[in-house]
């Protein structure tokens, strides 16, 4: 693996950017014929993380796979790993659950101020779940590609894993030498991208900021406080974690992951910033290829602590809009139904507003209910999209722990 691919201080940087995105966004009127230079360095950063995924994906994988040594290494690795994905994920979905019952932002909106959505809901019927449980199997390998549908390649990734597990030829070694190329190829493009990162973080969050505007900010503003309370609340929880389970010290943690953070802040992307947290994981937390290589890819797949946290609280804020009552059975059921949501849901921008789309459906809460929180959805994209990226360097943390001792 190629080392020292973030630049110093990138941190740092990154901060500065997203500062002063911010301050010309809320200062300086921007002509409308300049905003498309304006957005170009953000594209152009987005564009150089998105044409790496794929080859990053399969290669990493293959090579978390194949570096666990044995089947039953492997198979340790995900009978620990895929079970910590659910409990953490239920934990996340119960704060959100509690924390919106309690305060009742619902109750200070008028159901008037509903807006269409007609765009969201007519992407309901492609989201059933049965499509979610196909969705799994990578079938059309090309299709998938093409899609950058991660799951699929993901599963992919650990078949081929496994079988460089089994198959000791000459041509599996050459596999293995060709995606430890890949990796490092890949790689070198994240670092190549990450010096432009603070321009484009820059240009992102003045795009951001614009779009949503300060009117549908200060609207819903106990909404908005709920999720970003139960966000916090969940990152507590993350820290209590690292140190009773991974035995890191909580402050250092934090400063070692800060850089993934800001990216998937910025980026509203678990998928665009997943090149960043395996570049963290190895520079900074020092985890092993085989854990890294494993945990990262698949917890930013199916590992959406924040988007399921924001998708509960919005469903129950949304009921509390409309009037809807839910029992303790039905509350049951939107924590079992957001848990399966959050898996196989492509890690890229507004995606989480589509399913939960799907999941009022079936609470009876009418689709066009979502229309009342898309405003700030933008913002409270970045916030939930930072904590699942915090997540999944917390998941691989522990995992390091577990599987050899320490970091």
């Amino acid at each position: 693996m190629q080392h020292h691919i973030l630049p110093e201080n990138l941190w740092l940087r990154v901060f500065i950017g997203m500062v002063v995105g911010i301050a010309i966004a809320l200062y300086v009127d921007i002509p409308q014929t300049i905003m498309p230079w304006i957005e170009l360095p953000g594209s152009l950063f987005l564009g150089l993380l998105h044409i790496i995924i794929v080859p990053l994906v399969l290669s990493s994988v293959i090579l978390g796979g194949a570096s666990a040594g044995s089947l039953d290494s492997l198979q340790k690795m995900g009978g620990r790993l895929i079970p910590y994905f659910i409990v953490t994920t239920a934990i996340s979905i119960t704060i959100g659950i509690v924390i919106t019952s309690n305060v009742q932002p619902g109750l200070a909106i008028e159901q008037a101020a509903s807006a269409p959505a007609d765009a969201i809901s007519q992407t309901l019927d492609d989201l059933t779940i049965p499509d979610r449980i196909m969705n799994i199997l990578p079938m059309n390998i090309t299709e998938a590609q093409l899609e950058k549908n991660m799951l699929q390649l993901v599963i992919l990734g650990i078949l081929i894993g496994i079988a460089l597990l089994t198959i000791r030829t000459k041509a599996s070694k050459t596999v293995h030498e060709l995606c430890e190329f890949t990796q490092d190829a890949c790689m070198m493009v994240v670092g190549w991208a990450m010096w432009i990162a603070p321009l484009a973080v820059a240009s992102l969050m003045i795009t951001a900021v614009i779009s949503m505007g300060g009117d549908a900010l200060a609207g819903i503003g106990y909404y908005m406080a709920c999720v970003i309370g139960g966000l916090l609340c969940m990152g507590l929880v993350y820290l209590i974690i690292v140190t009773v389970v991974a035995r890191l010290n909580p402050i250092q943690f934090l400063a070692d992951i800060r850089s993934a953070q800001l990216v998937a802040f910025s980026t509203s992307s678990s998928s665009a910033t997943m090149p960043v947290s395996l570049s963290v994981a190895e520079e900074r937390l020092k985890v092993k290829d085989d854990v890294r290589g494993f945990t990262i890819p698949l917890g930013a797949t199916i590992n959406m602590d924040g988007t399921a946290l924001y998708q509960a609280t919005a469903a129950i804020f949304l009921c509390q809009v409309f009037g809807i009552d839910l029992t303790i059975g039905q509350t049951l059921l939107l924590i079992l139904t957001t848990i399966g949501a959050s898996i196989g849901t492509p890690a890229m921008p507004g995606v989480g507003l589509i399913v939960l789309a799907t999941i009022l459906t079936g609470l009876g809460v009418p689709p066009e209910g979502v229309g009342i929180i898309l405003g700030v959805d933008r913002l409270l994209d970045m916030c939930r999209t930072t904590l699942n990226v915090t997540g999944d360097l917390t998941a691989t943390a522990v995992m390091q722990r577990w599987m050899h001792g320490k970091t």
